[in-house]
């Protein structure tokens, strides 16, 4: 196996966004707003047991990045086009892995091609195209890969290449967003009854209107409440829009306190806080709660039994 030259980033983006054509965003590839600093780190591990870490996750995920036929470590600094990652899909939390090689041909069609043969089924090109600037040229395309488990939130290779005295350098980063395990200490308690409210109008420029609250025994209450804690965490992020699908208070067996929760139709996003304080959010993406929750409001909520077209 190539000695891999890599270099380590946790960066952080304030919103969600798309993956965006190289040229459409020239200065992507020229390291806008990337950190200055650098962890470097070697010693990857191929074929490693289950990730317990994003870092680890982005090792992994750059091992198993199709080299081209004839490639060799770049040990030099980076020329300055490829001196960062193409910007790309990313929320908060985003860790991104990168290495440096010598290549004989540009990321055209035939590597394209080449790393499309290599990895696992499901692993689709996003975007490719070039970027003309300052600090040079350069064409890329991104790829998606598939994920399994529900710490893998997000995984893509992404390949740039700009043609330099000796020969074209190729920049491969790997960048995956990996979502820790919950704390039991972040479940709902088994809960007594609570209080659904679903909205008769739900919004993505105006607050939810129209709120229909009906009363849930005991058998409905733990039943939500065991849906709501087999969730995972959400990946940290925000809409410019959102619409709130309902609201939950759960009240506990004993003892005082009471969560309250908040599902959110972008993106799909459950809060629960305990007594107003310390908010969860977990990932419905499956929609395993809005659809139990629609089966549980009346008709008159309409806007929130409209939420399951969007699952």
């Amino acid at each position: 196996m190539l000695a891999r030259w890599m270099s380590m980033r946790k960066v952080s983006v304030a919103a969600v966004g798309v993956v965006m054509a190289l040229a459409v965003l020239p200065a992507a590839l020229s390291g806008s707003g990337q950190p200055a600093a650098a962890t470097r780190i070697t010693g990857a591990t191929p074929g490693a047991a289950a990730p317990a870490s994003g870092e680890q996750f982005a090792i992994q995920v750059l091992d198993s990045a199709p080299l081209p036929p004839g490639a060799q470590p770049w040990t030099a600094a980076a020329p300055a086009v490829l001196d960062g990652p193409m910007l790309s899909v990313v929320g908060s939390a985003l860790t991104d892995l990168d290495a440096l090689y010598l290549v004989d041909e540009p990321a055209g069609p035939a590597l394209t091609q080449y790393v499309l043969a290599h990895l696992p089924a499901g692993a689709t090109v996003q975007t490719s195209g070039s970027s003309t600037g300052p600090s040079g040229d350069a064409t890329g395309f991104v790829v998606s890969l598939p994920t399994s488990g529900a710490n893998e939130s997000m995984a893509q290779l992404l390949y740039a290449t700009t043609e330099t005295s000796e020969g074209y350098v190729l920049r491969v980063d790997a960048q995956v967003v990996w979502v820790p395990d919950r704390s039991p200490a972040d479940a709902i308690p088994a809960p007594a009854g609570a209080l659904l409210t679903g909205y008769t109008t739900i919004s993505d420029m105006n607050s939810s209107s129209g709120p229909v609250t009906v009363p849930l025994g005991d058998a409905d209450s733990v039943e939500l409440a065991d849906a709501i804690n087999a969730l995972p965490l959400a990946t940290p992020g925000t809409c410019m829009e959102n619409s709130l699908l309902y609201t939950i208070t759960f009240y506990p067996t004993s003892g005082s306190g009471h969560s309250e929760v908040q599902g959110w139709l972008c993106p799909k996003v459950v809060d629960v806080s305990s007594s107003g304080a310390q908010v969860t959010s977990l990932n419905d993406s499956g929609c395993s709660v809005i659809r139990l929750v629609v089966s549980l409001v009346p008709e008159q909520a309409a806007g929130t039994r409209s939420a399951v077209q969007y699952c």
